[in-house]
């Protein structure tokens, strides 16, 4: 572990004070309420759109309501609109939107309202409730920029409305959805700049609820986001939504142009760090990429999310370094090369493994997003996974991670052929509103609500740098199996033995 200045302490300090305000808001004020989401638990996977309607037509406003129409009537003060398009990528985002949405048919009934986002595109792919559109106008669907172009068209009078792409309206108090098929999607070289014009950059929180130095990344500090592709260049894993667009349809942005708006939001906003937010960063794509900052001179941070690909070598993690990179996040998923096959990940331990060391000792940082829980997952396999896992974070192959627990996902191939994974899927799977996560029964029986304790547990140790001498099974308050990994297993890979 770093060492950890006075700063940072007090920064610490201030982000557990911020997180004791914000219950007191929850508590006393909107239960809704959080720093970096509101009123998730509406959304998020919600069969109907019932909890969410009841929420925006109460009458027990709160301060929150009050304080973001305070905001819209002064953005909207003297201005008219005739078309509002509001992005919603996560479920957290949703009630806000909403509420905006809200306001505006109050207040300018005129104006027409449209919604996309990654939320829209994920989970409303199904819905059939007609009292969405009681808010909006309508949904699109996967891009947006072209059923955008086409909206705007459409209602300027120059376009039919057949002649919408993967557009959801409410025509004669039925959904309808239009997409016309000769369509093309915009390529990535030709969607334009991003742009955070309008937005005060300087003034979002910086947090700081975990001293580990990678851990803190995603929080302690502000981002230009961009991505260097669409969709993954993998493709294949079995718990990924990959039958979606977003992830299932890959196309590269051109090195040049990458740079290009690098430098334009570094100008733009005065801030010269980055997040690739992809799926799974090319290697290839980074490697030319880091060449053109170099050769550009382009002063910069950066970090984005990668598969632990074996193209990630010491040659190219050196010249990553170079061009700025300062961390990396992938998928280990887990730490069993059965279940890795199965999950169809492309890799093995023994690969992260030499992967994530080349990228350590280049300087580079290495987040691993861990998975427990996946069909047919035995608890041996959970044991032993957890003993790799502490052999990577001993050898300094990873400086941070987190558990996931593995859900099964409507557009995933987990969630598509259930039988094939021996997966039974519960309830009515039926909505009329959202539809991601699917509850479900592995036939394997394992409880891993308590393995999740220990695991956790374990892994928070670890990311302080401490832990490592105790045996994995002291972590679980219930007995487990002694873990049959070798102790020196990952050390051994290193050294090529």
């Amino acid at each position: 572990m770093a060492r950890i200045t006075c700063q940072d302490q007090a920064k610490y300090l201030a982000s557990l004070f911020l997180d004791d305000l914000s219950d007191v808001v929850r508590e006393n004020i909107d239960p809704d309420f959080e720093f970096s989401r509101y009123g998730e638990k509406l959304a998020a996977s919600q069969a109907t759109f019932e909890a969410l309607n009841e929420r925006l037509k109460s009458k027990n406003r709160t301060l929150i309501d009050d304080l973001l129409d305070e905001t819209m009537a002064g953005y909207l003060e003297g201005k008219h609109y005739e078309l509002v398009g509001l992005t919603v990528p996560f479920p957290g985002n949703v009630l806000g939107a909403f509420q905006i949405a809200r306001y505006l048919r109050k207040h300018h009934p005129e104006t027409k309202i449209l919604m996309g986002g990654g939320y829209v595109n994920t989970e409303l792919r199904e819905l059939k409730d007609p009292k969405v559109f009681k808010y909006i106008d309508a949904l699109t669907y996967d891009d947006g920029e072209l059923p955008f172009l086409r909206l705007i068209d459409h209602y300027a009078g120059q376009l039919t409305r057949d002649k919408l792409v993967r557009t959801k309206l409410l025509i004669g108090g039925t959904i309808a959805h239009i997409n016309d098929q000769s369509a093309h999607d915009i390529p990535q070289k030709d969607v334009g700049f991003p742009t955070y014009d309008g937005l005060k950059v300087d003034s979002y929180l910086s947090i700081l609820e975990f001293l580990n130095p990678m851990h803190r990344i995603w929080s302690d500090g502000r981002w230009n986001k961009l991505t260097l592709a669409h969709g993954c260049y993998w493709k294949k894993c079995n718990f990924c939504d990959v039958s979606l667009d977003y992830i299932g349809r890959y196309e590269a942005s051109p090195v040049d142009l990458i740079a290009d708006r690098m430098e334009k939001l570094i100008e733009e906003t005065g801030q010269s760090g980055f997040h690739f937010v992809d799926e799974a960063a090319p290697p290839a794509v980074l490697r030319k990429l880091s060449e053109t900052l170099i050769k550009r001179g382009v002063q910069a941070t950066w970090w984005g999310n990668v598969r632990f690909d074996k193209q990630f070598d010491q040659g190219l993690a050196k010249l990553m370094a170079e061009a700025g990179c300062v961390a990396v996040s992938g998928g280990l998923e887990v730490a069993s090369n059965r279940l890795l096959g199965l999950i169809n990940k492309g890799v093995s331990v023994e690969q992260v493994a030499r992967v994530t060391r080349d990228l350590t000792d280049s300087g580079i940082m290495v987040h691993a997003y861990l998975m427990y829980g996946f069909p047919s997952q035995t608890v041996q396999e959970t044991i032993d996974s957890l003993e790799l896992v502490r052999q990577l974070f001993e050898a300094g192959c990873l400086q941070s991670a987190f558990w996931h627990r593995f859900s099964v996902t409507a557009h995933s191939p987990v969630g598509l052929d259930p039988e094939r994974f021996g997966v039974d899927l519960l309830g009515n799977t039926e909505t009329s509103f959202a539809k991601n996560d699917i509850p479900f029964r592995d036939r394997s029986g394992v409880n891993f609500d308590e393995l999740g304790v220990g695991l956790k547990k374990a892994l928070y140790n670890y990311m302080n740098g401490v832990g490592f001498e105790m045996d994995v099974r002291d972590w679980f308050e219930t007995k487990v199996p002694k873990a049959k990994i070798k102790p020196g297993f990952i050390s051994a890979v290193l050294e090529g033995v």
